[in-house]
């Protein structure tokens, strides 16, 4: 498969080495797209609504998984964010927000690894 790199210049980019625990992050007003590479290990991502308390996302053999997508060793991925509610918004409001899409994502190695983040 061959890739397509983004047109434009992210909102935003994360990087995690080697975290044994995710990472919950708030996208951007703005934010329609993400993209996650990982390398060494694959990646585990969650799409976690507003209201959600228990945001780790979780991909270990035997407990209750629950992540959304996950990414191979090496390999990126882009996502269109999906939406997580109804919302009518006045137009000075980002595009994100005046969707209803999800705000918060949240993301994991499933092992020694780094995992690369990045908005459009």
């Amino acid at each position: 498969m061959q890739e397509f790199p983004a047109a434009v210049r992210p909102n935003a980019r994360y990087a995690s080495e080697n975290a044994t625990v995710s990472s919950v992050i708030t996208l951007t007003d703005d934010t329609t797209e993400i993209e996650i590479g990982a390398q060494g290990n694959g990646a585990i991502m969650r799409w976690v609504t507003a209201g959600d308390t228990q945001a780790s996302v979780v991909g270990i053999a035997g407990s209750t998984a629950n992540f959304d997508h996950f990414v191979g060793s090496g390999t990126v991925r882009r996502f269109v964010v999906p939406i997580a509610l109804s919302s009518v918004q006045a137009s000075t409001v980002g595009i994100n927000v005046q969707m209803g899409l999800f705000k918060r994502v949240d993301y994991a190695s499933t092992g020694i690894g780094s995992v690369l983040l990045s908005e459009y």
